[in-house]
């Protein structure tokens, strides 16, 4: 182990490492993940006699001794960790949570990456410092609560008996209760919280300085409780959002007290799934806004009593001019993995024809990545159904171009997938076999 900072260790995700191999990786390393799971009720990884398994989850856990990287996998599944590999994913995930969670900063290049499974969690902290700064030049938000506490002049309501208790000997003073109108907002205490933890975690010494400057211009102020779901913002907040994000994204997954002494942990990890699902849906919108199209995310519709399904996206295009406009509409349904010999599952071949019927929509497209040889698309045409005799439904395959060249993600991701989708509307697909 290194002298000078923890055991930096990198792995994929549904990767299982043995432990032999790591001699470097204590049972103390272990046991400090399986308590900052336990207490994020999480199921990161499974740890097993002699190996570590990992789920779908991506990004850094670091304890102390240890800084674990989980990187994403998607074109080889024997894939384990190596130089060359760990910068490349490594460089396509910072990417994509950089697009997706909109951070002002940008993502190192490969050579600043090489050997840094630290990178990610700086990407975020350097985001938070850049929005928690541009909050303080605009002025911190300020709001009215009540005080509680002696004073040299008679402000407020007078406490009597608090007031006797500590002033019986103090004519001069008086125990009142008035409204301060001061910095002390639960949103300043956050981003504050985010800010006193970042100074320990980050591994950068610039970013570190930079950090804690920052919080010797931000107002002192009591620690709050960190909210199960986000606060609501109004006019006055609304500034706040990307920076409160930030914060929360940090906050969230930190745990002080691992064991007897402040031992900090910190855990930043993102659902892989959730993860490419917010990633094309982004690119979809924005490529959506300009061609007469329109997408719905959490869109969801009674299946059964007491039971919803909800597709990933609901994508909506019109074609034609008026009066003679048609709309149509497309199920999405992203999946971060390669279907076994590239083709789809009949579970979610099933599962899409369902989403079909209930969104009367004409086409079902289950979304992959990309990788290796895998085809551009397979499309076919489902057996005509006895519910929905009106609908000619196709379901999809499409194996959409995630990367450019390099580790370079493809800037025009959703124009390419609206191309395709509109490429469908006009070619007919194959109709299968009719059974006898």
């Amino acid at each position: 182990m290194s002298q000078s900072g923890p055991f930096c260790l990198t792995a994929y995700e549904y990767e299982t490492l043995p432990l032999s191999r790591y001699p470097e990786l204590l049972p103390s390393h272990l046991d400090a993940l399986d308590r900052l799971q336990l207490q994020q009720n999480a199921n990161w990884f499974t740890r097993l006699h002699s190996s570590l398994r990992f789920n779908q989850f991506v990004g850094v856990i670091q304890v102390t001794g240890l800084l674990l990287e989980i990187l994403p996998k998607t074109d080889d599944v024997r894939r384990t960790s190596s130089p060359e590999a760990d910068d490349h994913w490594r460089q396509v995930l910072l990417q994509m949570l950089a697009y997706v969670h909109d951070l002002s900063v940008a993502v190192p290049d490969a050579a600043h990456l090489a050997h840094s499974p630290h990178a990610m969690l700086d990407l975020f902290v350097a985001a938070l410092v850049e929005e928690a700064d541009s909050l303080l030049r605009q002025g911190l938000v300020k709001q009215y609560h009540t005080t509680d506490g002696n004073r040299s002049a008679l402000k407020g309501r007078l406490l009597f008996q608090q007031h006797i208790t500590h002033n019986l000997t103090h004519g001069e003073r008086f125990f009142t209760r008035h409204q301060t109108y001061d910095h002390a907002h639960p949103l300043n205490s956050l981003i504050r919280m985010a800010l006193q933890l970042a100074t320990g975690q980050v591994r950068s010494p610039a970013l570190a300085a930079r950090t804690r400057a920052l919080l010797l211009h931000w107002p002192e102020l009591p620690p709050v409780a960190v909210p199960a779901d986000s606060p609501q913002l109004n006019r006055k907040t609304e500034r706040y959002h990307k920076a409160l994000e930030l914060a929360l994204l940090l906050l969230r997954g930190h745990s002080p007290t691992l064991r007897s002494g402040r031992t900090e942990a910190v855990a930043l990890l993102f659902d892989m799934n959730t993860l490419f699902e917010r990633y094309v849906a982004r690119h979809l919108q924005r490529a959506a806004a300009k061609r007469r199209g329109h997408v719905r995310l959490q869109n969801s519709r009674v299946f059964w009593p007491g039971i919803s399904i909800r597709p990933d996206l609901v994508l909506t295009l019109t074609t034609g001019a008026k009066p003679a406009e048609v709309s149509h509409t497309f199920i999405l349904d992203t999946k971060w993995k390669l279907p076994k010999n590239h083709r789809p599952s009949s579970d979610d071949m099933q599962q899409i024809f369902a989403y079909c019927h209930l969104w009367k929509a004409g086409h079902g497209v289950l979304l992959y990545p990309r990788a290796g040889k895998a085809p551009a698309e397979i499309r076919r045409r489902y057996s005509d159904s006895h519910w929905a005799p009106d609908i000619a439904i196709e379901g999809h395959a499409y194996f959409a171009p995630v990367l450019g060249n390099g580790a370079v993600l493809n800037d025009s991701l959703g124009n390419d997938i609206i191309d395709y989708l509109e490429k469908s509307l006009v070619q007919k697909s194959v109709t299968p076999t009719s059974p006898a």
